[in-house]
């Protein structure tokens, strides 16, 4: 059994089909750990990630996993597309299919993907509440021109989405090269 958040009393019940009463006694006979701690109280949080052993048989060990890929154009920011390749499809690593991505980047722009299996960890980096800045250097094949300085502080709409992204602040660095930055998250509806 792999879990987001559940109680001690509950996981060990489940995992090992024990009535959650029993697990208070096993709790007093000190015979839990989580995180390599004897665990006491039934009530106690635990997650994917918490180590937990049982009589000293390991129960759950997960490992939160983090990636830093390039993805090139033509790759699609999905972790299932029947008609592109997927970032997934590029990696080699056992237990890709329990990564998920950390934002996206277009099938026709290449750059930076952050996946991940530690969904607190990507929820913090991408919800408009965490407020984290977010930078990028794009080169583009056509020339910049300053309506789009005007356009990116106004937020833009995608119709076939039904989203307009968030203002952000976009700075001409050369005719086919700008900084953009967004500090207030991304897409709002």
């Amino acid at each position: 059994m792999s879990i987001s958040h559940s109680r001690i009393d509950r996981f060990i019940s489940e995992t090992c089909n024990i009535n959650k009463r029993d697990v208070r006694l096993l709790l007093a006979q000190k015979r839990i750990e989580v995180d390599g701690d004897i665990a006491s109280d039934t009530s106690q949080i635990i997650d994917k990630f918490s180590k937990i052993s049982f009589d000293g048989e390991l129960l759950q060990n997960n490992e939160a996993s983090y990636v830093m890929l390039h993805k090139p154009i033509g790759v699609v920011s999905a972790t299932k597309d029947k008609q592109h390749k997927t970032v997934i499809d590029l990696l080699t690593m056992p237990e890709k299919e329990q990564l998920h991505i950390v934002g996206r980047l277009d099938l026709n722009t290449s750059g930076l993907v952050l996946l991940t299996n530690d969904s607190r960890w990507s929820e913090r980096l991408t919800q408009p509440d965490s407020k984290v800045i977010k930078r990028y250097i794009v080169t583009l094949k056509n020339p910049l021109t300053s309506e789009y300085i005007a356009a990116f502080e106004q937020g833009m709409y995608f119709s076939y989405e039904d989203i307009t992204t968030r203002p952000a602040t976009l700075s001409i660095i050369s005719n086919h090269v700008a900084q953009v930055i967004s500090s207030k998250g991304v897409i709002i509806k």
